[in-house]
């Protein structure tokens, strides 16, 4: 188990740099991740690189027996680039991301690639062999900001290119796409424009799909570019990328980004700007399975918030303990290592209201002493129990075809949320609600890439918006079922093919045999509230609200609203299938509901579950020599979870003998 923080010696002065070293080795850490926006220092002119202020720094935590993370440096570039090579800029809607932002690169630009292994590989020459250096960070938090898609004329000439490589004819893209439709049948593939910004009716679903799916092929690209070239000059340390927060599930497919590098990162920050409360604990265990799913690994929080931080506005102040439980929760929920951003708060640039361990001066924070006792007392335990895998008969499935797919034809108002003008995450949300239910009653939980999960290793699977099919992955879901599995499917399954189409066939399509139940009408309700009846129980739901008509199926649910016609109707259903069963739920329920339900499929799965109120969370690890029930209150209150009393953010681990 690591502690470490992000450290920018290039923002202070060289009497700074043995104090902070010494202030972080008491605070318990070990490792700093630097240089990650150091271009323009290594190569203020083109191709005159000076790397000697990092070999000092490198030097200077060698010396202390500190360990370094190098990120490359390519997430902001120096200005003279831009100005020679306008090329390397990216658009995103229509507004030139210039000089001054940052992750402003145009991923698919010759020059910026080139100038990118220039860099890269000098870097990795004259620095990655120092025995200082312990990993790589490739690029920081890419494609954040809405910088996963670039509307730039650079772009559009790649994307042709790729359409080309993807298609062999123009004929062949036209049959895919269903171009006929509307008349938008391309003779030539210069005539094919980008899908950005439009004044009324959108572009065909299937071509921005694919315009989604160039961007991350481009980005995949542009990580394994530069790790090839630091494996081949630093070998053997390993390689990492920062993935950023929510949303969680971008356009780029970054379970196959991954494959390319040795262990996920993110950035975990629970509260950001001006929330006014942090975001709820389901939903940042939901991001934390999500980041440690990628490569069913234990993962690093790269950057962990330790202040509370903002670029133009602040809000919510955590509570006293609450920083370190959100740092225990991260080792809890599958971390093992954590660098905290950031080590001392910066007084000039953009991220003066970034707050860190530190304030802008060098005084002890109680933030600084609260993380200090966190980490002293998880450490014995965390040793034990961080490396190993996490333990769960549970899993939610997520798929990056979705995903795209729901960003760009939600269906539903209910599923469409845009907290920034960049960002539509609607399914994100949508997904984090199916698993919190599953949280908030104490079930060890894995978020799984459903293209790369072996289904065997789990009792349930909980497939929510699975609307565009893989026919490969309906045959191995329909083997779990029929082998004796709970497969819990989500409204609008089964809808469309890969290429955009909608099936002829019935919602569930694939899965109709299996789930026993069929679709012919469904409403979209936004995020207006309609009732249903749980046998005796009240529930409610949202965003859709499908009317089933169960063949095989038994009703477990009935939709119970006056103001709606589909009265009395089946919401609910369960499906015996081979040795398994098909629970399909027709509605997006609220959290309440969805615990109920999810009560009684883990009571026919025989998977045991508890409930201690909405603010306690119950975690189960096992560690090389001792197993660990680990509870977490939430609250600024006092808690019960059974006879255990558990204080105002307390984190509470009961080792146990290993069975």
């Amino acid at each position: 188990m690591i502690f470490g923080a992000d450290y920018y010696p290039e923002q202070w002065t060289p009497k700074d740099w043995e104090e902070d070293i010494r202030i972080m080795k008491d605070m318990g850490l070990t490792r700093v991740r630097l240089a990650e926006f150091s271009w323009a220092l290594v190569e203020p002119k083109e191709g005159k690189f000076d790397f000697s202020f990092w070999k000092k720094m490198l030097d200077l935590f060698h010396k202390h027996k500190m360990d370094v993370i190098l990120g490359t440096p390519t997430a902001t570039f120096p200005p003279w680039l831009a100005k020679k090579y306008p090329d390397v800029l990216q658009v995103r809607d229509g507004v030139l991301r210039n000089i001054g932002t940052r992750r402003q690169a145009c991923f698919s630009s010759p020059n910026y690639r080139k100038a990118v292994v220039r860099v890269v590989t000098k870097m990795a020459q004259t620095l990655g062999d120092h025995p200082a250096v312990i990993g790589w960070q490739i690029d920081n938090e890419i494609g954040h900001e809405g910088s996963d898609i670039d509307h730039s004329e650079t772009s559009l000439k790649t994307f042709r290119l790729w359409l080309k490589s993807k298609y062999k004819t123009i004929q062949n893209l036209n049959d895919t796409w269903g171009n006929i439709f509307w008349g938008v049948i391309f003779n030539d593939w210069n005539e094919i424009p980008l899908p950005g910004p439009h004044v009324s009716a959108g572009f065909n679903p299937s071509m921005i799909q694919d315009f989604y799916r160039f961007h991350s092929d481009t980005i995949a690209d542009f990580v394994k570019l530069q790790s090839d070239i630091v494996r081949k000059f630093s070998p053997n340390r390993k390689l990492t990328t920062n993935l950023y927060p929510s949303p969680f599930l971008p356009v780029i497919d970054m379970s196959e980004l991954f494959t390319h590098l040795d262990y996920v990162s993110w950035d975990n920050y629970p509260t950001w700007g001006d929330q006014e409360e942090p975001f709820p604990h389901p939903f940042i265990s939901a991001m934390h399975q999500y980041n440690r799913g990628l490569k069913d690994l234990p993962f690093t929080v790269m950057e962990q918030i330790s202040g509370f931080q903002g670029h133009d506005t602040l809000g919510y102040l955590p509570a006293p303990g609450q920083i370190q439980l959100w740092m225990k929760q991260a080792i809890i929920q599958g971390a093992e290592q954590i660098v905290f951003f950031r080590y001392r708060t910066a007084r000039f640039g953009q991220e003066q209201l970034c707050y860190g361990i530190l304030d802008h001066d060098k005084s002890l924070t109680d933030r600084y002493l609260e993380l200090q006792k966190g980490i002293s007392e998880i450490l014995p335990e965390a040793k034990d129990f961080a490396s190993e895998h996490f333990p769960a008969d549970v899993a939610v499935l997520h798929d990056i075809e979705n995903a795209r797919n729901f960003k760009h034809q939600p269906i539903s108002s209910g599923l469409k949320h845009s907290p920034v003008p960049f960002a539509q995450v609607g399914y994100d949300i949508e997904m984090a609600t199916w698993f919190a239910g599953l949280n908030i009653l104490n079930v060890n939980t894995h978020f799984l890439p459903i293209s790369k999960t072996d289904f065997s290793k789990y009792k349930v699977l909980v497939l929510p918006l699975y609307a565009m099919v893989d026919d490969s992955i309906v045959k191995k879901i329909e083997q779990f079922v029929r082998e004796g599995g709970v497969l819990v499917l989500g409204y609008r399954s089964g809808l469309k093919d890969k290429n955009s189409w909608m099936l002829d066939s019935q919602v569930p399509g694939p899965f109709s045999e299996m789930a026993g139940v069929k679709v012919r009408k469904f409403e979209a309700v936004g995020n207006r509230n309609v009732k249903f009846q749980f046998r005796v129980l009240p529930g409610t739901c949202s965003k859709i609200c499908e009317i089933l008509e169960p063949s095989t199926a038994k009703v477990w649910a009935r939709y119970s609203d006056n103001k709606k016609f589909y009265k009395g109707k089946p919401v609910i259903t369960c499906n015996r299938f081979g040795k398994g069963s098909v629970v399909y739920v027709g509605a997006s329920l609220s959290p309440i509901s969805f615990m109920l339900l999810y009560r009684r499929i883990l009571k026919m799965a025989g998977i045991p579950f508890t409930f201690y109120g909405p603010t306690v969370e119950r975690s189960f690890r096992k560690g090389k020599s001792k197993d660990y029930e680990i509870f977490i209150n939430h609250s600024g209150k006092k808690a019960l979870a059974g006879f255990k009393l558990l204080k105002p953010y307390e984190v509470r681990i009961l080792p146990k003998t290993k069975k």
